[in-house]
């Protein structure tokens, strides 16, 4: 939609414009606006908004009768509507098209997605559903293995169609007829090739080629899942095996269950991953399941205590490679990455020492290898000293917890961890900021220390991580 007074603006619309004036420059002759609407229309303007109460109090004759004769249509604007306030109505509109298409897209992608895990004649029937279009699953010999002839479009031989995309090994976008038709090859597993074709009476947008491709990937891990499950699960048997009766083997065998874990060196990356809800942890484990299937990878991931758990990843992975895979779903896990190292060396020891620097962070921080500023702790002499101080504090805050069933430990950590801020701590623990506040008086009676102090506040910090260490 464009604003424009001038008596010739063809070269600054394009085609299926709408075009806004007041006709200043028809004023004196209203007549010229009969050609004016046929030049306009010939160069692909669908309508005109006339603004009356400048020029012409009212939508001239010869503009309504030319816009009839060449089919434009036409709609007055008051005086008191800004042209801009239509503007922007349009503008919004076009906003709200684009995200009501955004929102059927991803609707539509779960929608495949659901129906891949019934197989192959329930992810056809959905593709067909959701492009309005007939679809076939075919090898190269021209069988179907999974077929929907959608309901309300016109009857389609698909044989000849399907003889001609084989001659092109199912890589072809093609006109026929009143027909688009497109088709994906699915890569070839073992004997087997598939290509995927739709056929529909109307372009494809590049959301519906989306789906399409997404649909055609769908239909080739449903069409390997059988063979590699049954591989996969044949050599976990074997190495079972093995183990029980103690046969050595040429390979270690956990090797082979951690090689998809570990580089081209055979190291793995820990990661410790807390939150403070187990509710929490377990949508942020689906969540990067879901994504490393996405890409095609496993995930490695061992529950701990509740809402913690160990993650394996290739020892190439960079930290930045690990912020952009989490970018978007860590929420307020606390998230702790370890050095690489041989898949050999990983032990409990490891663990722990990660599930230390965890108990220092923040709710949502993640930190590297760097946060071992702590390593003093582990001497012997320091560790005496500690030892007696964390009875004194953490010892006494746990047998309260012990003996009358009080989460003050749980509290203290949660406010050391939050900076002091009561509110923060409140929205971590789930609970209302006034039972903060009490358990906080409570704690602060105990221990006869101001927790406010930052000067305690870092040594309870201190003692607590030494003593999950």
């Amino acid at each position: 939609m464009h604003p424009c007074e001038l008596e010739d603006p063809r070269r600054f619309v394009g085609r299926d414009a709408v075009i806004l004036l007041t006709g200043i420059a028809f004023e004196s002759r209203p007549q010229a606006l009969g050609p004016y609407v046929e030049r306009m229309a010939a160069a692909g303007l669908t309508g005109i908004g006339f603004g009356v109460g400048l020029a012409f109090p009212e939508v001239p004759a010869e503009l309504v009768a030319a816009a009839r004769k060449h089919d434009v249509s036409l709609f007055a604007i008051p005086l008191q509507v800004p042209f801009i306030s239509v503007l922007a109505a349009v503008h919004e509109e076009v906003a709200r098209l684009r995200e009501q298409e955004m929102a059927g897209f991803i609707k539509a992608q779960g929608a495949l997605n659901d129906a891949a895990s019934a197989g192959l004649s329930a992810l056809v029937t959905r593709t067909a559903q959701v492009l309005d279009a007939h679809v076939c699953l075919v090898d190269l010999d021209g069988r179907a293995a999974a077929q929907h002839m959608r309901a309300g479009l016109p009857h389609l031989d698909l044989e000849p169609v399907i003889d001609e995309l084989r001659a092109h090994s199912f890589a072809a976008a093609r006109r026929v007829g009143q027909w688009s038709i497109i088709a994906h090859k699915l890569a070839e597993h073992g004997e087997h090739s598939f290509g995927l074709v739709v056929a529909g009476t109307r372009i494809f947008t590049a959301n519906e080629r989306a789906l399409l491709r997404q649909a055609a990937g769908l239909a080739e891990l449903i069409v390997k899942r059988p063979q590699e499950l049954r591989r996969t699960q044949g050599e976990l048997n074997s190495m079972a095996m093995a183990i029980q009766l103690g046969i050595g083997q040429a390979e270690n065998p956990m090797t082979r269950i951690l090689a998809t874990a570990a580089d081209s060196q055979g190291r793995v990356r820990p990661i410790l991953v807390k939150a403070d809800s187990a509710r929490a942890h377990k949508r942020f484990v689906d969540a990067l399941d879901a994504r490393l299937a996405d890409n095609g990878r496993l995930l490695f991931a061992l529950g701990l205590e509740e809402g913690s758990s160990l993650l394996l990843f290739r020892g190439s992975r960079t930290m930045k490679n690990i912020a952009d895979l989490l970018h978007g779903i860590r929420g307020n896990q606390r998230i702790v990455v370890g050095i690489p190292m041989p898949w050999g060396e990983l032990s409990l020891g490891v663990v722990h020492e990660l599930e230390a620097i965890a108990f220092g962070l923040q709710p949502g921080a993640m930190a590297g290898p760097e946060s071992r500023t702590l390593g003093w702790l582990k001497d012997a002499q320091v560790q005496d000293l500690l030892r007696h101080r964390a009875r004194e504090t953490w010892g006494k805050i746990r047998r309260r917890d012990a003996e009358e069933g009080t989460q003050l430990a749980e509290t203290l950590e949660a406010y050391l961890r939050c900076g002091g801020h009561v509110s923060r701590t409140a929205e971590n623990l789930s609970t209302h900021r006034h039972t903060v506040r009490k358990r906080i008086a409570l704690l602060e009676g105990l221990l006869e220390l101001d927790l406010k102090d930052p000067l305690v506040a870092a040594e309870l910090l201190i003692l607590g991580v030494n003593d999950r260490a």
